[in-house]
């Protein structure tokens, strides 16, 4: 029998799924390949395009989003903080917070996120040994780390400048 039709499964996967199989993203830095594949299926595709608004601020946090293809900015008070590209989780507290939002998400050209509802990763995480979580939560310490050390950076550069400035 030879059948040329492609049953390869990774024939069938999105090309955001083969990338972070490749390299995972820091959210699921040191899961095992089977985990993060079913932890990227439990994300829901949706795709936006350039300048829409992704996520508002103040609205309640009981998602998060891991940027599958393209750019988000992220917006307070109509200054421009950052920018995500792919591979970024934006929302990572939401397992433990139940807060607002804390700035506006918008796209940044078109792109597509894996949206991620509280309840279901809780239920992931439920049917799996603990130290996953242990894990899991480890990732997003880091990851708030790095978005401390990045707003350290920039606060330094700002106050560098306005002592420079003369005109203060």
């Amino acid at each position: 029998m030879n059948d040329h039709s492609s049953n390869n499964i990774s024939d069938q996967m999105p090309d955001y799924v083969k990338k972070f199989l490749k390299e995972p993203p820091l959210l699921l830095k040191n899961f095992h390949y089977e985990d993060v594949l079913e932890f990227l299926q439990l994300g829901k595709i949706e795709r936006f395009i350039a300048d829409e608004i992704i996520l508002n601020e103040s609205e309640y946090v009981n998602s998060a989003y891991l940027v599958a293809d393209g750019k988000v900015s992220i917006w307070k008070d109509n200054i421009q903080l950052a920018t995500l590209s792919e591979g970024n989780f934006l929302g990572e507290a939401f397992l433990f917070s139940k807060n607002n939002r804390m700035a506006k998400v918008t796209a940044d050209g078109d792109c597509a996120l894996l949206r991620y509802e509280r309840y279901e990763v809780l239920s992931f995480f439920r049917k799996k040994p603990e130290k996953l979580f242990n894990i899991f939560t480890k990732n997003i310490i880091e990851i708030q780390q790095r978005k401390i050390s990045n707003m350290n950076v920039q606060l330094l550069n700002l106050k560098k400048r306005l002592l420079n400035d003369t005109n203060w």
